[in-house]
């Protein structure tokens, strides 16, 4: 009988108890809910004696289970002993309880006035939550350590946890309809051949297809997907495996390998995490709203210079601490809230009631906003990084596509790209702040974080990488002399150093390799005997793969030409850009490429569209960059989805951290205002800044007629006004149909001429 009437007593007040605490039991992982009611259970089960071990009342559901603040919720650890039964009433009477935090987040004093022992912040915890739905699921079958995350940022299907009952246990379900698509659609472009003006753009259509069914499905890992066209591309006769192979290693690859050498080195240094640290620590408290802004801000201009992933994984990790420390500050203030609730119902009075209540609501709704304040965060961080990449040629793989397109390379470079797509990506940067801060930060309750914290945080940089060492300042150093050197080249170095003829000898690829070089010539100080970026830390971290996409990308670009699918379609999207005016012209190219790279991955969007562009403008006779420069900055506006972008993969996976996890509702809202926000910006400022840096809105210059790998374009002598300008000479595309025989050439406007008549 004693033992039921404990036990009855005891779930009545517990009932009572958790009912009065609704912010706790909502902020209470299931783990740690299972802990609380194991010890109480036990509590139940051990044989108690009335009148020595316990007293009825709600004082004894705090003396044996321990009363659950916000400071302390019991875990497994402390209620389960090492044979596996349930801990007794002593054990689980005495919890430890580590220092409250107060609002800024700082150690406070006991109730009696002494200083309580300081524990370090709770820091982020393993992935190891329930997966209540296809997105938690997924982002806890993600990698923990940053090598592997690196990886499946870009290729998430690769690393699920899903079923592979297919070829060997090798493939998942997705992946074996990727396989079928693709080969289906080669044997059908091979075998059907609907295209009959071009026989061999049959087989290069199959093999475009082929690439992409597997870069979208991921059947093989999406750098070795870029190796099909050197198999593909000779062996069905489209084109020569030297001139294949030419496209996997060029000016380009060295620009890549120069710029990740770099990066690398700056990611090694820990020097981007210092810097945030010591700004953050010139105030004396951060709001939510300027901590948002200064951690965007870095991520953006770190994204500018080094690699999305690796900015991700360096500041993904400092922005969860600091959401974990605002979740248990506001912890801390809803236990003061409810002891103060506990007081008012004592009073048993209808203003008491009210009281009480309301400060449960204030609780609930503290601990509410500082999860929403995390959530923040990190999506501030991957919307960041995705615009700080768009603002360098180095910054995102699709830049380098455009790069290395034959008919662009002579006027696209490291420091027009920047005066161009850098005001763009600061405002879309800017964009994403305003609907995170209007979405999360605006009506919010947290207060900032202290002083104190951030020192603590500093603490443990300096524990771990020392201070600030000869090699972070040299790194540093290095870093601003590749930005210097890019930024100049074409003003200071290309002028004076050219060919007897004239012709330009030094490009972006050789004054990215001179800092390159010099990471191997400095000695370290932190690493006797050794130069600042060693070659085994090159060996182990170098990305080859990043190699082998852009040399698959371009050559594709190159199959394109030399199969004339660039004619085929060309034709087809050229006869609509004249009826479509610039603005409705830049709305529908970005738009249909966000939103190709919301379905399939931006790599494969980048490889395949914009070849498809360069050969519609050709067809359409007006610059290549009308079309190419809107496509290439829609391949970042990446919101809307958690695979979208390997940044927002990245924030997902480190998302699982905290108390409540990113779902795939919270990318989409906030990533279709931004998304809708940035088409009709970059619509708008593409057209500005494209007429005044690149002409675009001129005739078909001469470097993209003179350029073309077909051959298609001669510049004729034909006078007129073209585009409202008067000119002298002007593009004129061949017809090379079967029926033409390239004896026939068509201007801007439509009209023909013979050939001979014109050269």
């Amino acid at each position: 009988l004693d033992k039921l009437q404990s036990a009855f007593l005891l779930c009545f007040y517990a009932h009572q108890y958790h009912t009065c605490r609704p912010s706790l039991v909502s902020s209470t992982r299931p783990n740690e809910t299972t802990a609380a009611t194991t010890a109480a259970a036990a509590a139940a089960a051990a044989p108690l004696n009335t009148a020595n071990n316990m007293a009825f009342g709600p004082n004894a559901i705090s003396s044996v289970i321990g009363k659950p603040t916000a400071d302390h919720i019991p875990t497994i650890d402390e209620t389960s002993t090492q044979s596996g039964s349930f801990p007794s009433s002593s054990a689980a009477s005495s919890p430890t309880r580590p220092p409250k935090l107060n609002r800024a987040g700082s150690q406070t004093s006991s109730r009696d006035g002494s200083e309580e022992q300081q524990l370090p912040i709770r820091r982020a915890s393993t992935l190891e939550k329930l997966g209540l739905s296809t997105t938690i699921a997924r982002a806890n079958s993600l990698p923990k350590n940053h090598e592997d995350l690196k990886h499946a940022a870009s290729m998430p299907m690769l690393f699920t946890e899903a079923p592979r009952p297919f070829w060997g246990r090798l493939w998942t379900c997705p992946q074996l309809v990727g396989f079928l698509l693709a080969v289906a659609s080669l044997l059908f472009f091979c075998v059907g051949r609907p295209i009959q003006e071009f026989p061999k753009s049959n087989e290069m259509l199959g093999v475009t297809f082929f690439c992409a069914f597997f870069w979208v499905f991921e059947v093989v890992p999406i750098c070795i997907t870029a190796l099909v066209p050197m198999v593909l591309l000779p062996t069905l006769k489209i084109t020569s495996s030297r001139i294949v192979a030419q496209a996997y290693w060029n000016w380009i690859s060295v620009l890549v390998v120069a710029t990740y050498l770099v990066s690398l080195a700056v990611e090694e240094s820990r020097l981007p995490k210092r810097l945030v640290l010591r700004f953050l620590l010139t105030f004396p408290t951060m709001s939510p709203a300027m901590l948002l802004a200064t951690l965007m801000g870095f991520c953006f201009l770190l994204a500018m210079f080094v690699n999305s992933v690796a900015v991700m994984l360096l500041l993904a990790p400092f922005a969860t601490c600091l959401a974990l420390a605002a979740e248990e500050s506001a912890r801390n203030e809803g236990a003061e809230a409810e002891e103060a609730a506990e007081a008012d119902l004592e009073h048993a009075s209808s203003s008491g009631v009210v009281a009480a209540d309301r400060r449960c609501l204030e609780s609930k709704q503290l601990l509410k906003d500082a999860q929403r304040f995390g959530d923040a965060l990190l999506l501030g961080l991957a919307y960041a990084a995705s615009c700080g990449g768009m603002a360098t040629l180095t910054g995102a793989i699709a830049h380098y596509f455009l790069a290395g397109m034959v008919n662009v390379d002579t006027e696209v470079n490291w420091a027009s790209w920047l005066e161009f797509a850098g005001p763009i990506a600061l405002v879309c940067g800017l964009a994403a702040y305003i609907v995170l801060y209007f979405r999360y930060i605006f009506k919010t309750t947290v207060a900032g974080l202290s002083k104190e914290l951030l020192e603590a945080e500093e603490e443990d940089l300096l524990s771990e990488v020392g201070s600030f060492s000869r090699d972070e300042f040299l790194v540093l150093l290095i870093q601003a002399l590749q930005l210097a050197l890019l930024i100049l080249r074409p003003y200071v170095i290309s002028p004076y150093v050219t060919s007897f003829s004239g012709g330009v000898l030094v490009n972006d690829a050789t004054v990215a390799a001179i800092p390159a070089l010099l990471l191997f010539f400095l000695p370290s100080e932190v690493r006797p005997r050794q130069a600042l970026l060693s070659w085994p830390t090159v060996h182990e971290r170098l990305d080859f793969g990043l190699v082998l996409l852009v040399g698959g990308g371009m050559a594709i670009n190159s199959g394109f030409a030399q199969s004339g699918l660039n004619l085929i379609v060309g034709d087809c999207i050229g006869d609509i850009i004249p009826h479509l005016g610039r603005f409705s012209l830049n709305v529908c190219i970005i738009g249909g490429v966000t939103l190709c790279c919301q379905v399939f991955s931006n790599v494969g969007a980048a490889a395949t569209l914009l070849p498809v562009m360069a050969s519609a403008a050709l067809q359409a006779v007006v610059n290549p960059l009308r079309l190419l420069l809107p496509a290439t900055i829609a391949t970042s506006l990446a919101f809307l989805l958690p695979t979208a972008a390997p940044s927002n993969v990245v924030a997902l996976a480190k998302s699982a951290d905290l108390a409540r996890m990113l779902r795939t509702r919270d990318f989409f809202w906030n990533g279709l205002p931004l998304t809708i926000a940035a088409v009709l910006v970059c619509a708008a400022l593409t057209q500005i800044l494209g007429e005044v840096m690149f002409d675009v809105d001129g005739p078909l210059p001469r470097w993209a007629c003179e350029t073309t790998i077909s051959g298609n374009c001669i510049f004729a002598k034909i006078p007129g006004f073209v585009e409202g300008r008067w000119v002298q000479e002007q593009a004129c595309i061949i017809n090379q149909g079967a029926a033409a025989d390239g004896m026939i050439c068509r201007i801007w406007n439509g009209t023909t001429y013979s050939t001979a008549d014109v050269m």
